[in-house]
């Protein structure tokens, strides 16, 4: 048996949502990019067939054809775009709220900021002779990324602000009793989807032999990206996989390895309950998060989540199996905590 939170959200406020997302994501940076080849065609009589394409701390340092710019041109203004729109549009489904908005407001923004970049890059270039005389692209850059600002502020501001929907509460399967002075322990881990571990694991072990690689053979840089192997991993062994523990003195999650953790006393718990989860929709993607509406906690996927209230602070959240059954266990300690302590308080006014 299921209840459902609150309200849902209005369709007719939904169906606007993501009616001015799919303009904004998709038809305006389709606008812009044709607009920004329309112009890059144009100017392929004034420039040379060879252009810089990279440029460094001392300047321009790396050189390729002209059509470079078109495909660079198509891939981020529009390709990019497309993209972050179709996932957004799979991930959030009716879960609409600041996330889907910010992702809305992103693609609109590459949509200016690719045309930007690369018709300031080009530009800089027409009539230039001699490519070593091509001035510094460091204007070019903060034009586009003052382009990207501007069209994605002002696709945040025109897009409908909506507050994702709440999950359901969930019912557990079973009632929860706990005698007196009877001691119940509820243990559980969470992780990360295997596909996505799986991920991680193989793009770690590319790291590990490329940086092998480059400091057998001593070529610049590999002790940059043995640094990034030991981020990698680290991210890894603390964020991958967390354990869950419910037991008479409250509530306890912590990574693999130990850190990161938190612990919250029976005493400092107002409710415990299970709740069903939409990561983007509702906190914005996976991992440990903070959503808009100030709860925190660990989302690794869709699905059930114990939802510990705090007396003084926002809801702390942990998507993990069984969690119709740990949080029943931890509202059971929780009441009768309240109970104790209203049966303290009676016996002193007396």
């Amino acid at each position: 048996m299921t209840t459902h939170d609150l309200t849902r959200t209005p369709p007719a406020l939904l169906r606007r949502a993501r009616r001015t997302f799919v303009v904004l994501s998709i038809a305006v940076p389709l606008v812009l990019t044709a607009i920004g080849v329309a112009v890059l065609l144009s100017w392929l009589p004034s420039l040379p067939t060879t252009v810089v394409t990279h440029w460094g701390v001392s300047g321009a340092d790396g050189t390729g054809p002209v059509w470079t710019y078109l495909w660079i041109l198509l891939a981020v203004g529009f390709g990019i775009p497309v993209l972050m729109a179709v996932a957004t549009l799979t991930a959030v489904g009716t879960h609409w709220g600041g996330a889907a908005r910010l992702m809305g407001a992103l693609a609109a923004g590459m949509g200016a900021f690719a045309p930007a970049l690369t018709l300031g890059s080009l530009g800089i270039q027409r009539g230039v002779d001699d490519l070593a005389a091509v001035p510094g692209i460091g204007g070019v850059v903060l034009l586009a990324f003052g382009a990207l600002l501007l069209i994605g502020g002002l696709a945040w501001a025109v897009q409908p602000r909506v507050r994702p929907e709440p999950g359901r509460t969930l019912e557990p399967k079973h009632a929860v009793h706990v005698a007196g002075g009877e001691r119940v322990v509820w243990l559980g881990s969470t992780t990360m989807p295997r596909a996505a571990l799986v991920g991680i694991v193989i793009l770690l072990l590319a790291l590990v032999a490329l940086a092998a690689y480059m400091l057998l053979t001593g070529v610049d840089g590999g002790w940059v990206v043995a640094i990034v192997v030991v981020v990698v991993a680290l991210a890894l062994a603390t964020a991958t996989s967390f354990r869950v523990r419910i037991t008479p003195q409250g509530f306890d999650a912590r990574s693999f390895v130990g850190w990161p953790r938190t612990t919250i006393p029976v005493a400092e718990i107002d409710s415990a309950r299970a709740v069903d989860i939409s990561p983007f929709g509702e906190f914005g993607g996976w991992g440990w998060r903070i959503a808009v509406d100030g709860r925190s906690g660990i989302v690794m996927r869709r699905g059930p989540a114990i939802e510990v209230s705090r007396r003084d602070r926002r809801p702390f959240i942990v998507t993990i199996d069984g969690a119709e059954e740990a949080a029943a266990l931890l509202q059971a300690y929780v009441d009768r905590a309240q109970a104790t302590d209203s049966d303290r308080g009676q016996r002193s006014a007396s």
